[in-house]
C-alpha cells in the first residue's frame, strides 16, 4: 500500500530526473572519450561507480516516499515512519559512497593537467579529507547502536557508543568540509589553468564546467544546516526533505562539472571543425603537438642555396590512458626541437657544402 503525498511526489520527481540528467551527460562524456579521443581514464571510471550509487539511492527514497517520506510524522503511523526512515537511511548510505567518487573523479582529471606538485598535493589531501569523513558517518549508521534498528526505530531499547546528538554533530562537520572541498575544487582549476599552454576557449570551457563546484558549495551549505533535523524525531520524515534533494543536487552538479569539461571534441564534431591533430587536442599519435614547417628553396642562380627549416614542439610523455587527452595531450613539460639545414654552392669551386644544426630542449 502505497502512503504517498505532500512532498513524496517532489522527492520522486526531482531525484529521477537528476538521475537521469547525470546518465546523459555521462553517457555523452564516454562516447566521446571513447570514439574521439579513443582513451579512457580513472576519472571515467569513477564516474561510472558514482552514478550506481547515484541510482540506488534515487530507488531508496522513491522507496521511502512511496512509504510516506515527505508527509508531517503526526499523519503517519508508527510503523509507516518506522519503515519510511529506514529507506531513506539506506539511500543516505549509497549517497556517502558516492560522492568521494564523484569529487575523485575531479581530482583525477585536474592531477592530469598540472604539473605543479603543490597543485597535486592540494587536491590529494582534499579529496582525502572530505573520503574519509564521508565514509565514517555512512558506517556509524550502522554500527553506533546495538541493535542496529533502534536506529531507525528509537523505540528500541539498545546500548549507543555514539548518540543521535553525536553523530549529528559528526555529520554536521563532513557537511562543512564537502563544502571546504567543493570550493577548492571550484577555484584551484583557474589557478592551475592561468599558464598552462592551453588555448583560452579550452581553458575557458575547463575553467567554466569546473566552476559549477561553486553551486555544489551553496548545495552543501544548505544541507548543513538541514543536518540538523537528523536530531530532530518530532518530524523527521517531513523535516528532512531539503537534506534529501539538496545532498542529489550536489551530486548532480559534481557530476556535471566532471563531465561536461571533457565535452568540447564532441561539440566541435557536430559543428563539423574538429580535428583529431588540432592544436588541443591528441593526434594520432597522443601528442599535444604543433607543427611549423617552412621549406624555402631558391631559384636557380650562381650560388644555389636551399634552407629548410623546421620547428616541433611537442608535450612531454604521456599515456593512452590520461583522461584530459581530450583537452590536453601532454602531461610533461614541452619539448621543441629545431633542425636546419643549409645547403649551398660556390660559384668558383663548384662546391657543394652542407650545414646542419639541431636545437632541443
Amino acid at each position: 500500500m502505497s502512503y504517498l503525498g505532500d512532498l513524496g511526489p517532489t522527492i520522486i520527481a526531482v531525484m529521477w530526473l537528476e538521475t537521469a540528467l547525470a546518465l546523459i551527460f555521462l553517457l555523452l562524456r564516454l562516447w566521446t572519450r571513447r570514439t574521439i579521443n579513443r582513451s579512457t581514464g580513472l576519472d571515467d571510471i569513477l564516474l561510472v561507480i558514482s552514478w550506481f550509487c547515484f541510482v540506488p539511492y534515487t530507488i531508496a527514497c522513491t522507496v521511502a516516499a512511496m512509504r510516506g517520506f515527505g508527509r508531517h510524522s503526526s499523519e503517519l503511523t508508527p510503523e509507516q515512519s518506522i519503515k519510511a526512515t529506514q529507506a531513506e537511511l539506506v539511500g543516505q548510505t549509497f549517497l556517502l559512497v558516492a560522492t568521494p567518487f564523484s569529487k575523485g573523479a575531479v581530482v583525477a582529471f585536474l592531477a592530469r593537467i598540472t604539473i605543479i606538485p603543490w597543485h597535486k598535493w592540494i587536491l590529494y589531501f582534499t579529496l582525502f579529507a572530505v573520503s574519509v569523513p564521508a565514509l565514517l558517518t555512512a558506517l556509524f549508521d550502522y554500527v553506533r547502536c546495538s541493535p542496529i534498528a533502534h536506529v531507525w526505530d528509537p523505540t528500541i531499547p539498545a546500548k549507543c557508543w555514539l548518540s543521535t546528538e553525536g553523530f549529528t554533530r559528526f555529520s554536521m562537520a563532513y557537511s562543512a568540509i564537502s563544502v571546504i572541498a567543493d570550493f577548492v575544487l571550484a577555484a584551484l582549476p583557474w589557478v592551475i589553468l592561468w599558464n598552462l599552454q592551453m588555448k583560452k576557449k579550452e581553458k575557458l570551457v575547463i575553467g567554466g564546467a569546473m566552476s559549477l563546484g561553486f553551486f555544489a558549495m551553496i548545495c552543501g551549505v544548505v544541507r548543513t544546516i538541514a543536518v540538523r533535523d537528523l536530531s530532530t524525531r518530532a518530524d523527521y520524515s517531513y523535516g528532512t526533505i531539503s537534506l534529501i534533494l539538496w545532498s542529489s543536487t550536489e551530486l548532480l552538479v559534481t557530476m556535471l562539472a566532471a563531465c561536461i569539461s571533457t565535452l568540447r571534441p564532441l561539440y566541435k564534431k557536430f559543428r563539423g571543425n574538429y580535428s583529431s591533430n588540432e592544436g588541443g587536442y591528441h593526434n594520432s599519435s597522443g601528442a599535444y603537438r604543433l607543427d611549423n614547417v617552412k621549406d624555402v628553396q631558391s631559384q636557380p642562380s650562381l650560388n644555389p642555396r636551399t634552407n629548410v627549416n623546421r620547428t616541433n614542439v611537442t608535450g612531454g610523455h604521456h599515456s593512452d590512458e590520461n583522461s584530459d587527452k581530450s583537452i590536453l595531450g601532454h602531461d610533461g613539460p614541452i619539448v621543441r626541437t629545431d633542425e636546419v639545414a643549409v645547403e649551398y654552392e660556390d660559384a668558383p669551386n663548384n662546391k657543394l657544402n652542407r650545414s646542419e644544426t639541431a636545437t632541443e630542449w
